[in-house]
């Protein structure tokens, strides 16, 4: 008996481990490609078909052809033609009978000579088919461009609202994920129908998570970044619910969501500098994210802030008001702003995720002119002038901001009052509004 193999070490079970992960991850990444340039292929398909509706070039081609056949079909009547059987005296002649028949064709000609008589009369009937045929083609087209996507009408009960739910019920993200990139022009469709499959998903978050993966480094492509933003959209809009029973889950997941928006932080800062320099797009990709699975409390505010306006917060508000999640940090952060004289962007943000009821406007602009206030003691007549003009350039900001809220400024008289004061205090004789100070200033003597 030859002696059993020695058992294998650590270090080859761990390489031979590593192998098999990384034969397993090739292989996903070879079926991902293979479902791409599948799509590929039917979209070039689907392509030319539609082109051969649009333009029906080669069909008056083959017509005539057809004509021309059943012209050439009544030829085999001269054969059956008696004149032949009229003369059985001659047998020999029996033998050059098929020659004769052969000879015939000629004589076929001329009866297919008289058989045009009709035939122009068959080809003007096509031309005139044929002719306006182009002319009204523009209009038809209108009519055919939809019918290549008829998804944009799509509603609840179309089959691929049941596949979408199936594919979410089935907690498969990788067909969900090339769903959606299929789709991703469908976007209306696409916002009525997907909240509700995802909360029909046993772990709607795990589900969203893993679909999206780490697009934001390397996705296979526009269409695929797309969807995993729209992806993220439809699970904000959803509400991002959580899975039922998952509780074990739910620290890992927090965890990986947790280093997925420290690593798209660190990207943005890699790529532009600071992250209020990032682009819309990838602003908008990391709020939505966090809206999603909350924001790392290593997250800077001012950093926070600056994404937000990068995403075009006005654009983008009314999906991350979906998450209360995402509400609640942004109350949290709003205090921290005010705490940290950061005004202007605690306004904005109040006015903007419309927190009426947690800062009202009238009271948090009066802490504010009292916080100015109080940080103005102690300070000799040069600082004050410089203190007046850094606090009346930060209220006319304020109040630039309340307007693009469409919000009157002479609503809250005491802000209106310390501006208009700071003005007086800093001295613009040029200014239109001169006067006006003028007679205010008559006023208030009355007064005293």
């Amino acid at each position: 008996m030859p002696p059993s193999p020695p058992p294998a070490s650590a270090a080859s079970r761990a390489a031979m481990l590593q192998s098999v992960h990384s034969l397993a991850s090739y292989s996903d990444t070879l079926a991902d490609f293979l479902d791409q340039w599948n799509s590929v292929i039917l979209d070039a398909a689907s392509i030319a078909a539609t082109f051969a509706v649009l333009f029906p070039g080669p069909e008056p081609d083959p017509k005539p052809l057809p004509a021309a056949e059943a012209q050439l079909s009544p030829a085999p009547e001269p054969e059956r033609k008696p004149e032949p059987d009229l003369a059985p005296e001659t047998e020999p002649n029996a033998v050059p009978e098929p020659e004769r028949e052969r000879e015939p064709s000629p004589s076929s000609e001329p009866e297919r000579q008289s058989i045009p008589a009709p035939e122009p009369e068959g080809e003007p009937k096509p031309k005139p088919v044929r002719e306006p045929a182009p002319a009204p083609a523009p209009e038809p087209e209108p009519e055919h461009k939809p019918a290549p996507n008829p998804v944009r009408e799509r509603k609840d009960g179309d089959p691929s609202a049941a596949e979408l739910d199936l594919r979410c019920k089935q907690m498969n993200f990788r067909e969900l994920r090339r769903f959606v990139t299929a789709h991703v022009r469908d976007r209306e469709w696409l916002r009525q129908v997907g909240p509700d499959a995802l909360r029909r998903a046993e772990d709607p978050a795990w589900l969203v998570l893993r679909a999206v993966g780490r697009y934001y480094i390397c996705a296979e492509s526009g269409d695929a970044e797309a969807a995993c933003m729209l992806l993220l959209e439809l699970y904000v809009r959803a509400g991002c619910p959580r899975g039922r029973g998952q509780g074990h889950r739910e620290a890992e997941l927090r965890q990986e969501a947790r280093e997925a928006a420290l690593t798209w932080r660190s990207r943005l800062l890699r790529v532009s500098g600071r992250v209020g320099d990032a682009g819309a797009r990838e602003a908008r990709g990391l709020a939505f994210f966090m809206a999603a699975f909350g924001v790392p409390v290593e997250f800077p505010v001012q950093e926070l802030y600056d994404l937000l306006v990068a995403a075009d917060v006005s654009a983008c508000t009314k999906v991350l008001k979906c998450s209360k999640l995402f509400v609640k940090k942004m109350r949290d952060v709003v205090v921290e702003m005010i705490n940290r004289d950061m005004y202007l962007q605690a306004i904005h943000s109040i006015l903007a995720f419309e927190f009426p009821n947690a800062f009202p406007l009238g009271s948090t602009l009066t802490h504010i002119m009292e916080k100015l206030e109080h940080d103005r003691k102690d300070e000799n007549e040069g600082q004050a002038s410089e203190r007046d003009k850094e606090e009346l350039a930060l209220l006319r900001s304020i109040s630039k901001c309340m307007e693009d809220h469409k919000l009157c400024l002479f609503e809250f008289p005491s802000f209106a009052e310390r501006i208009m004061l700071l003005e007086e205090r800093v001295g613009k004789p040029k200014q239109a509004f001169a006067g006006i100070k003028r007679k205010r200033t008559t006023e208030e003597d009355c007064v005293e």
